[in-house]
């Protein structure tokens, strides 16, 4: 199709220079660079998606400005094409129906974008809920005046809205290195950088000022010492290697006698190496964790190293165990007093005693090292050593192992052990062979671990805190790695709340969804300003889809010989308040139900719908008149009796031995007849245009004229000639 000109040399400049932009913007030169954009916009929005998760997807791509922009430009480009060319002729049927369907498909993925609601609402069996949750929450500021005469304080609520993203805020990267590509637990640069995410000032009226510092999507609290990152080995059946969060923390244990010492605790990756950390909180500890490493060949009982003032000392089992004569330990001065091997646990208590006659014991466990305990008063540590493979080949000694305290003690153990002065290290072990020590870096970077597999384990550390003994109690709040489809549990917000001379900064957590106040300390943040009293909360973003859903029964099968679910379904009941039944004119006779937040009637209108994954129903809103589509999505429990959650939930009334809570995902999308019209519209106009081409505009065939004779010519010339000479002879 010709490109129409719009422009003439006889144009002032001014009009010429518009229709000029008219023109680049109606051309196919930009409608190509728009597609190629989009064709690779969208290809990364589904490496995003699949690699992160539909929310990641939304954040990065689909509900960004730019993303936004690149639309609209699109559009803009195919009404400029249609519009130059107005008026249309007939053959430019097809032409003109394909880009109205594009501009119907383009409004429709906007208000997609804008307005959809994808929320999700729970509820426990035998009650009722009308209210879904989005991901997104807000801030609320309530300013509470002072008192009037019955003791009243009237408040102000102020809604501020606050989107964050899905991810960590310190997992974002500024450095233009990590354009594409970023480390183990950081994001690049493009397209993450690129969504907006409100931090900074997000609200200011007067005095009062709210500041974002930081964000966490997800974190905890955890007491003690945390160590959080990522390690990376190859999945099963493939040599894949993909990046894998893990987290692990020490607690302080108590043990009979009163003593207290630090208690480590362990993660098994996919390949069934087993990850463990523990706590040195002393240099000799630190010592026995490196120099504590086994010499020769390690039998099926055991080879013990103690490790005394940089010194490695073997400790021969069979000689000593049970034995009722002192070995002496080299020349450190200490004596082995007694020896004592449990075969269950395969751990061995050993008691020392020095030339002073002073004696502590050192209990050493071979596949359970996070539980030895060293002999502090005597500054002597180590490790325990058994070949698990010739234990396992042994019936005798197999038989009185404990299962669950051994299991998996043939594959790869990476120890990663806490050194003073925040430091970490490392010791792998795969019976019967030692692999190596070493240093975990902390800013970050790749540490490559041997698992005696022919492959390393590559391990990323981001977060670390260290356990302090004088402080095992104190609770930290820390980051959870990012976990694809894990929903977000107690997401956290730095803030800075800033009324007057009054400021305070603290770490607040976003109230559970259905909470209506905050129940915890770090769930409001208070300040007295003047005569008023200011709380900030962070809520939830909340749709009230305007029916009432109770939950009779919920159906759950499992798979044959196994805990994981096959099938589960939701049985419910479907409730209008009654008073919008009478203003629509409408009389159901029914049962009803009492809600027991407002006290209102609410009337049966629909029973016994059941829910599945694969079959959603849909339900109209009687208010707004929005039609929402629900689906089956997760559930938890079984909760029983002695649960808080049943205690909580059944109250006293009568219900069965389990109780389930049902998440059903609320759907509703307002631009899904406009996507639907307008992808119609495109098939049928590109029909239209097939269609015409080849029956209606068919080339005709010419028809021929014959060439006149040269007689016929020369006569035709001779006439003429006679009429010129008798015009010149009568002038």
């Amino acid at each position: 199709m010709p490109r129409p000109r719009l422009r003439h040399p006889n144009q002032p400049l001014a009009i010429q220079l518009v229709l000029a932009g008219i023109e680049f913007l109606a051309s196919l030169r930009l409608a190509v660079i728009v597609i190629v954009s989009l064709i690779v916009v969208l290809a990364t929005a589904t490496f995003i998606e699949t690699s992160f998760g539909a929310p990641a997807a939304r954040f990065a791509v689909y509900r960004s400005w730019w993303f936004t922009l690149l639309g609209t430009l699109l559009g803009i480009n195919v009404f400029c094409a249609a519009a130059v060319r107005f008026p249309w002729k007939r053959y430019q049927t097809g032409f003109v129906i394909t880009h109205a369907g594009i501009l119907v498909l383009l409004t429709g993925s906007l208000l997609t974008a804008r307005h959809g609601i994808d929320a999700q609402l729970s509820v426990y069996e035998g009650t009722m809920n009308h209210l879904a949750f989005e991901d997104n929450f807000h801030f609320e500021i309530e300013r509470l005046a002072p008192s009037n005469e019955q003791g009243e304080r009237v408040g102000k609520i102020i809604r501020i809205p606050f989107r964050a993203g899905p991810f960590n805020w310190r997992d974002f990267s500024s450095s233009w290195k990590h354009l594409f590509w970023a480390p183990p637990g950081k994001l690049p640069v493009l397209p993450w950088n690129l969504a907006h995410r409100d931090h900074g000032v997000v609200y200011r009226d007067g005095d009062i000022t709210l500041e974002v510092l930081d964000y966490y999507a997800d974190s905890r609290r955890v007491k003690g010492g945390y160590l959080g990152g990522y390690i990376s080995v190859p999945t099963a059946n493939t040599w894949i290697r993909p990046w894998q969060p893990f987290e692990l923390n020490i607690q302080l244990g108590r043990f009979p006698g009163g003593e207290s010492a630090p208690v480590g605790s362990r993660t098994t990756l996919p390949d069934g190496t087993r990850v463990i950390f523990s706590a040195a909180l002393d240099e000799f500890e630190t010592e026995g964790f490196l120099l504590g490493f086994p010499e020769g060949d390690v039998s099926e009982l055991g080879q013990v190293v103690l490790v005394h003032n940089k010194t490695r000392y073997v400790v021969p089992i069979p000689e000593t165990e049970n034995s009722n004569q002192r070995f002496p330990l080299g020349d450190s001065g200490l004596d082995i007093v007694a020896l004592t091997r449990d075969p269950r646990l395969l751990s061995v208590q050993i008691r020392l005693r020095n030339s002073q006659g002073q004696e502590d014991d050192l209990i050493l466990f071979a596949d359970l090292p996070e539980f030895n305990r060293p002999a502090r008063k005597l500054r002597v540590a180590g490790a325990y050593w058994v070949d698990f493979s010739r234990v396992f080949r042994n019936p005798k000694l197999a038989l009185q192992l404990r299962p669950e305290t051994t299991d998996g003690a043939d594959h790869p153990r990476i120890e990663i052990c806490q050194g003073p002065g925040e430091k970490l290290y490392y010791r792998a072990w795969r019976a019967p062979q030692f692999l190596g020590t070493g240093v975990v870096p902390l800013n970050s970077r790749v540490v490559s671990v041997d698992t005696g597999r022919g492959y390393p384990a590559r391990i990323v550390v981001n977060t670390f805190l260290p356990f302090d003994f004088s402080r095992p109690d104190e609770e930290v709040v820390v980051p959870m790695p990012f976990r694809k489809g894990a929903r977000m549990t107690e997401p956290r917000v730095k803030i800075r709340l800033t009324a007057g001379s009054s400021s305070q900064e603290m770490w607040l957590a976003v109230l559970p969804r259905g909470a209506a106040t905050p129940l915890n300390p770090d769930e409001v943040c208070r300040l007295n300003h003047r005569s008023e009293q200011i709380e900030l909360t962070a809520k939830y973003d909340a749709v009230d889809v305007g029916f009432w859903i109770k939950l009779l029964e919920f159906q759950r099968r499992l798979d044959p010989g196994t805990n994981q679910p096959s099938h589960y379904a939701s049985l419910v009941d479907l409730y209008v308040p009654e008073r919008v039944l009478r203003a629509a004119g409408r009389e159901i006779v029914g049962p009803v139900e009492i809600d027991p937040e407002t006290g209102e009637t609410l009337r049966l209108v629909h029973s016994k719908v059941l829910i599945t994954l694969n079959h959603p129903i849909n339900v109209i809103d009687p208010l707004s008149g929005r039609s929402y589509r629900l689906y089956q999505e997760s559930f938890s429990g079984p909760f029983r009796p002695g649960d808080p959650i049943y205690e909580r939930v059944v109250g006293g009334r009568n219900a069965p031995d389990e109780l389930y809570v049902s998440t059903l995902s609320v759907n509703y999308d307002p631009g899904r007849g406009f996507k639907y019209m307008g992808s119609l519209l495109i098939v049928g106009g590109i029909v239209v245009m097939y269609l015409m081409r080849a029956y209606m505009f068919r080339p005709r065939k010419k028809v021929v004229e014959s060439m006149p004779s040269v007689k016929q010519t020369s006569e035709t010339r001779s006439e003429q000639s006679d009429q010129v000479a008798l015009l010149l002879r009568e002038n």
